[in-house]
């Protein structure tokens, strides 16, 4: 059924109806502005296997935009004891090959690390066509059962349940750059830390694809506060000598997020951090902070949403979150951020990204501060992000930062914040080359 399909999507008749729908559609576009429709879940989601990893393709009924599909898989840790960070991800697009256009699954590494132990790098693996078998598979549950819930030639994800309600992470794989020059290899075991998972946009609308389809995009945080066991492997044939060093992690900070969409990535210009730290008796408090808050493109809803460019920050501290949000207008604004300090890399010289940045929190009175935090960064890693013609380019800042401050809980108890962190920044997207 599926070669029937594919040559009706390559017929005459199939470009005829095509031709009139987008047509139609960019008359209604004319006509409307094509707004995006109001957010349908302002506040944040319950997160289930099923809504945050899961395989998600063809579930929203609109089969127009299958094309403009892509999910995430991503998994970051920390390990202050060895002064190393790294980054095991997986990538899926177009799973189907729709509109004539190339679809794609991929593995992607990344080593961030000082100078005198090795080079940072990242590494991405081939592009692989989701659509011929065996390339890609994935479970739309993501719940633990027979066989693996995630898999491209990459590597996998295997979920098992350790404890009733209580998942781990089996993540395995491997990025292979094309030519030989390095590799990253990982074999790890993400398990659930402090605080419930997190779904700061649920269908969340932003702006139309050539402004033509409706696009949206699905955001979670499974694991926020993650644990990591396992090895991290890193090669590097650039140098003389070859470098090639396994890391052990144990219990290492860990971070595991993701997006399903229907949007094109690199329209949006991120600004994201991923802080905790650990209970130390007498220096420390546990507590984590995540941010998830795009500074542009700044666009308006429909429902009288002035600003819905989506914006979000959760604290958690003693068995208690607390969410700020962007706000529908610039009044309901909980979450304000300064750059202090700038620069530019010579690869990207058109493209800024912070060196010290400062995020304040309110409640919604707007008065009452709940976190004053700072970062200061210390090493970063640009990641390129290529997506397909005839879409703009984009390139992230993956920042390993110093991050200091206080939070007060809802009975104005102050918390001190001190320690290394992730945070990451992108510009405006541009054409390739």
């Amino acid at each position: 059924m599926k070669n029937q399909t594919r040559l009706l999507r390559t017929s005459r008749p199939f470009f005829s109806i095509l031709t009139s729908l987008l047509c139609l559609l960019l008359l209604i576009c004319i006509g409307t502005g094509c707004q995006p429709k109001e957010p349908p879940n302002p506040e944040v989601g319950t997160p289930t296997q099923a809504n945050t990893d899961g395989y998600n393709y063809q579930k929203d009924g609109d089969r127009t935009t299958d094309f403009i599909y892509n999910q995430l898989w991503y998994f970051n840790f920390i390990d202050e004891s060895q002064d190393i960070a790294g980054v095991a991800a997986y990538g899926l697009a177009n799973p189907e090959n729709l509109l004539l256009q190339q679809g794609q699954t991929n593995s992607f590494g990344m080593i961030i690390r000082d100078a005198s132990t090795g080079g940072s790098f990242p590494v991405y693996s081939e592009q692989w066509d989701a659509a011929v078998p065996g390339n890609f598979s994935g479970s739309d549950t993501f719940e633990p059962g027979p066989g693996v819930e995630f898999q491209n030639l990459g590597g996998t994800i295997d979920v098992t349940e350790i404890s009733p309600g209580v998942h781990q992470y089996d993540v395995e794989g491997q990025a292979l750059a094309p030519d030989g020059s390095r590799e990253i290899h990982w074999d790890l075991e993400y398990t659930r830390g402090p605080g419930p998972g997190w779904r700061p946009w649920v269908d969340w609308p932003v702006p139309h694809t050539a402004n033509i389809f409706p696009a949206w995009i699905s955001y979670h945080m499974n694991m926020p506060n993650a644990v990591v066991n396992g090895t991290f492997r890193v090669v590097d044939r650039t140098v003389l000598p070859e470098s090639d060093i396994t890391y052990t992690l144990t219990d290492a900070k860990g971070y595991h997020d993701g997006f399903y969409s229907k949007f094109v990535f690199s329209i949006f210009e991120w600004d994201w951090l991923d802080y905790k730290q650990v209970e130390v008796p007498g220096e420390s408090e546990e507590i984590s902070v995540h941010l998830l808050h795009p500074h542009a493109p700044e666009y308006s809803c429909e429902g009288g949403w002035e600003t819905c460019t989506p914006g979000n920050l959760r604290v958690y501290y003693d068995g208690k979150e607390y969410n700020f949000y962007r706000g529908k207008t610039e009044a309901d604004k909980q979450v304000f951020i300064t750059y202090e300090a700038t620069d530019v890399d010579p690869a990207y010289p058109d493209v800024s990204y912070p060196t010290r940045e400062n995020i304040k929190a309110y409640d919604p009175d707007g008065t009452t501060l709940r976190l004053d935090l700072t970062w200061e960064l210390v090493r970063y890693m640009i990641v390129y992000f290529d997506v397909p013609d005839p879409y703009f380019d984009t390139v992230t800042f993956e920042i390993i930062a110093n991050f200091s401050g206080i939070f007060w809980d809802e009975f104005g108890t102050p918390v001190a914040i001190s320690g290394q962190g992730w945070s990451d920044w992108s510009g405006p997207a541009f054409p390739e080359g």
